[in-house]
């Protein structure tokens, strides 16, 4: 049996997500089974604190807490946005550490920095 990644079912509803945009475009499913993926969560209009509060909500959501958790797409908006704004990234890191636990940073750090942020990659809209 294969071990299953903490942000599996993170990608897999962002997949998702963008599987059920295609097929909306393409005109396959109807649009409005599709609503709620055009309210795509904006982070250049979040604070750092409200940053931390999505990251926190994502963080909890890929250890396995499905209550609350994030779209596939807001997952990817945030993602994106943060890898291409590491000051930003930095401010709601400083904050989101203030609030865990000491001996949960170091996890929280790594999921931040390698199992969550999408890399920069020219011309993508952020």
């Amino acid at each position: 049996m294969m071990a299953r990644k903490m942000g599996d079912d993170a990608h897999a509803a962002a997949n998702a997500a963008q599987l059920r945009l295609l097929l909306a475009d393409l005109g396959l499913i109807p649009a409005p089974l599709c609503r709620e993926y055009f309210a795509v969560m904006r982070p250049a209009d979040l604070t750092p604190v409200e940053i931390a509060d999505q990251l926190a909500r994502m963080y909890h959501a890929d250890s396995g807490q499905k209550e609350n958790a994030p779209s596939g797409e807001e997952r990817t908006a945030l993602a994106a946005y943060l890898g291409c704004h590491d000051d930003v990234r930095e401010e709601a890191w400083a904050v989101w550490c203030g609030r865990l636990a000491p001996t949960r940073r170091n996890d929280a750090a790594y999921w931040l920095n390698v199992g969550f942020i999408e890399p920069c990659l020219e011309g993508r809209p952020v």
